[in-house]
């Protein structure tokens, strides 16, 4: 038998391969999502596994592992949702959610439109370490006024690892 195969059966959830064919299901994407973020959501559209991106052929572009948008009542996209498997501590995952974050939102408008337009955006890390320390199991941020962080900034994008 070959060392490096490893059965179908076998295939932990921080395989490529498996996070994004689990993660492709919206009835599995969903309830995860929720009890993450603690936030209800309507319904998703299909997710979209290892969608990428890329603003021009000179600038670095993304593969998210797996990208979904929540959608309304009415069919309206209400928010977004780009759901990374980040097994190794790079230590850049700040970073890489701001460059995520900024990718997603250059795609998010139509020329000439509002940014009043723009929806909600998590950009979520699945980390297997404690990258912060803190001994917790979840991080969520959002953008606050360094001397008063009960003024929010409203942008509306979330970071969570």
């Amino acid at each position: 038998m070959d060392p490096n195969h490893v059965p179908f059966e076998e295939l932990p959830i921080t395989n490529r391969f498996m996070f994004a064919l689990v993660f492709s299901h919206k009835h599995i994407a969903k309830p995860f999502l929720e009890a993450i973020l603690g936030i209800k959501i309507f319904d998703l559209q299909e997710p979209e596994p290892e969608k990428s991106t890329e603003t021009s052929p000179f600038n670095k572009g993304v593969r998210y592992d797996v990208f979904v948008k929540e959608q309304g009542p009415d069919g309206e996209i209400m928010r977004t949702f780009d759901i990374e498997m980040q097994i190794e501590d790079t230590h850049e995952l700040p970073k890489r959610a701001r460059y995520y974050q900024a990718l997603c939102d250059s795609e998010a408008l139509n020329k000439g439109e509002s940014y009043r337009n723009l929806k909600e955006q998590y950009i979520i890390f699945i980390c297997p370490d404690d990258i912060f320390k803190q001994d917790r199991a979840v991080y969520r941020f959002k953008n606050l006024e360094k001397g008063h962080p009960e003024h929010e900034l409203g942008d509306l994008c979330y970071k969570n690892f």
